[in-house]
């Protein structure tokens, strides 16, 4: 009785104690406080206390980082991507020892001929790569540059072939569009014997003082691959950020890339379209 006493006279707002039975003459007492703050918060008997914390980021920053911090940072993943996958990859065998050569009639037109030797190691690079490029190049005091080239995929040659009066193999060079407002007619024929860059010159061209060979050391599945994973990136962010937001109860973040996506996808297609009408 005088325990029933007592728990009646317990304040309201403490909890009753709890006898929990066990050895004789022991007593195992539960007892605690009752949490008052209840406000917004989901408050269990048992286990921990659902409390969620409030995020101190405003709405409208989580919407600026989609919109414009997100992409920032994924232009600058995508040209690190693109620079380190291009370093080391364009190499260049160069020579400026030259030497005269004999005259040859092509398509009833004297050339003067100029003979480039280069590095022992050029044959062995010539024409065996996707992308190679060999430039004859001119720059003489008193007189106008010029620069012609020929170009091609592995040992296939852009450019057209002719033959001189011996019957030897040329290619006809491509020039640049500034030399063609220079010079009437910059005929520049141009072939490759083992480690020699023979190049016959019009009479109205000064002689050429340059050459250099480019070559692609990647391959065209390395430069497909990585220009892939570069443009990858993008859709995969945007995909992947917007379902995280939305988890996570961050919507402006969502807005945010979904705006610059969207965005993105309208100026393509418009490009697209304009590029397809010839503009």
């Amino acid at each position: 009785m005088e325990g029933d006493k007592e728990e009646k006279n317990l304040p309201s707002d403490q909890p009753s104690s709890i006898f929990i039975g066990g050895p004789a003459k022991a007593e195992n007492i539960l007892s605690g406080s009752i949490n008052k703050n209840k406000e917004n918060k989901n408050i269990r008997f048992w286990g921990n206390n659902n409390i969620e914390e409030i995020s101190q980021t405003p709405s409208w920053a989580w919407f600026l980082i989609g919109l414009i911090l997100i992409p920032i940072i994924l232009s600058i993943i995508s040209t690190l991507i693109l620079t380190i996958a291009d370093f080391g990859l364009f190499r260049e065998i160069n020579s400026s020892n030259i030497d005269n050569g004999d005259s040859v009639t092509i398509n009833d037109q004297t050339f003067e001929v100029y003979i480039f030797t280069m590095s022992s190691n050029f044959d062995n690079n010539y024409g065996t790569t996707s992308f190679w490029d060999l430039n004859i190049e001119s720059s003489n005091p008193g007189s106008l540059d010029w620069m012609t080239y020929i170009s091609g995929y592995y040992d296939n040659i852009d450019q057209r072939e002719t033959q001189d009066d011996s019957g030897n193999l040329w290619y006809e060079s491509n020039s640049h569009s500034d030399m063609q407002d220079v010079y009437d007619d910059p005929s520049v024929y141009i072939r490759v014997i083992e480690n020699k860059v023979v190049v016959a010159v019009g009479d109205n061209l000064p002689p050429p003082t340059f050459s250099v060979y480019y070559w692609d050391n990647s391959g065209p599945e390395m430069n497909g691959t990585t220009i892939f994973s570069a443009c990858l990136i993008w859709p995969v962010t945007i995909i992947g950020g917007t379902i995280w937001s939305i988890r996570t109860d961050r919507k402006p973040l969502a807005y945010g890339l979904l705006s610059w996506g969207i965005v993105a996808l309208i100026a393509l297609l418009l490009f697209s379209f304009a590029w397809f009408i010839g503009f």
